[in-house]
């Protein structure tokens, strides 16, 4: 295959499907952190109880992880995708017939399980797609439909208020019908690509080193110590993001359809964000495009934190998740690297098991805190957690 060929097909209809399927994953996962604030008045709830309805959902992601990841390697990608989809119209219906908080959270907590399922199984699809010379940008593009979709859901949710929040989770569900029927018709599966460049000699040396590696085989020190640092990433992130609408509307003083405009809006950086960060990934390399995205990452936020006005926190705050939103395209490829082809879909689930992890822990420890010192103590917290991530980045993690 020649080098413009395989460069095309990195914007080709599966690529392109994989990411409006992406989006379509993630709106209404992203409609109930903007809720918070609604939640709160609603059901009368602490910070600290806001916390544990954020912590329990995740907790299902890491419980349904590693099945969800072993379930892409055994099964088509595509079946598990429409699977994923299937969930989502029935937990999204459950979610708008709630009446009390656990209830709530508990239909939640099912519609966060398509989230998990999801995710491995499109990005196995996606990653065999290409070689891996063209990894990073295939999965960039993969990737824009995420942040499309999360800046979709509290965009909607802003204009549905006045007929109430329950009403976004049901008008959600129109576009899963189509995009489903879409789905089944696609390929079972995408054909593995043979590399032929200099570039995919890490493909090569996987194939070669362990044809027939097993499950635990397959899991080596480095994508461990990747793990690590990825857990302490997340927990930074975690820290800033569990309550950011409720430090909008608490802190800044903003009204609810304020914060979802602005959050909704802030997620579609990424649209441009993760592609570019692809790019970056696959010219500079994996790691030091990471590096580069985290530090300045860092600072902006911790300069977000100190803005005087409401304004120029929401331009910082841009910046923020834009190298935020760059860096996950290096993260996949990295974890692509250091799995062999045969679990790839494995490897991308354990890549989230970090996050859902500390996911399942953070919000509900932010809440204590928040309940005992404010939410403003959250920014410092996050900050020196993620400065800790990017040091065993530097010296530690391997590639």
């Amino acid at each position: 295959m020649k080098t413009s060929d395989r460069t095309k097909s990195i914007f080709g209809s599966g690529v392109l499907l994989m990411s409006a399927t992406h989006a379509i994953i993630h709106v209404s996962n992203s409609i109930y952190p903007i809720l918070l604030p609604l939640l709160q008045e609603e059901f009368n709830l602490t910070y600290s109880q806001l916390g544990l309805m954020v912590s329990i959902p995740t907790l299902f992601r890491v419980v349904a992880s590693i099945p969800c990841g072993y379930l892409a390697d055994r099964f088509t990608s595509k079946r598990i995708i429409a699977l994923s989809f299937l969930i989502q119209i029935v937990s999204s219906v459950i979610v708008a017939w709630s009446s009390d908080p656990w209830t709530l959270v508990l239909s939640i907590s099912l519609l966060s399980l398509t989230f998990t399922m999801y995710h491995p199984a499109s990005l196995s699809y996606t990653t065999k797609l290409v070689s891996e010379s063209n990894r990073a940008k295939a999965v960039g593009l993969q990737t824009a439909g995420g942040p499309l979709g999360m800046a979709l859901g509290p965009l909607s949710l802003s204009f549905l208020l006045p007929f109430g929040w329950r009403t976004a989770y049901l008008f959600w569900i129109i576009p899963v019908v189509p995009a489903l029927f879409v789905i089944w018709r696609m390929k079972s599966q995408a054909n593995d690509t043979v590399p032929n460049e200099l570039n995919d000699r890490h493909d090569i040396a996987r194939k070669v080193e362990s044809p027939k590696k097993g499950l635990l085989a397959s899991i080596s020190a480095g994508l461990l110590i990747f793990l690590v640092y990825s857990s302490f990433r997340t927990s930074g992130l975690r820290f800033i993001s569990s309550f950011m609408s409720l430090y909008l509307t608490d802190i800044r003083l903003l009204s609810v359809s304020e914060a979802s405009l602005i959050l909704g809006s802030v997620s579609l950086v990424g649209v441009f964000a993760a592609p570019l960060g692809g790019l970056f990934s696959d010219k500079w390399g994996y790691k030091r495009w990471l590096l580069t995205a985290l530090s300045i990452s860092i600072l902006c936020i911790a300069l977000a934190f100190l803005a005087p006005t409401t304004m120029l926190f929401v331009v910082i705050y841009f910046s923020y998740r834009f190298f935020t939103f760059s860096s996950n395209p290096a993260q996949v490829s990295i974890v692509s690297r250091l799995m062999p082809p045969s679990h790839q879909g494995l490897g991308y689930a354990l890549s989230f098991l970090p996050g859902s992890i500390v996911g399942s822990i953070i919000p509900t420890i932010a809440g204590i805190l928040a309940d005992q010192m404010g939410l403003s103590v959250l920014f410092p917290i996050g900050i020196a957690i993620m400065g800790s991530a990017l040091v065993l980045l530097k010296f530690v993690v391997k590639v």
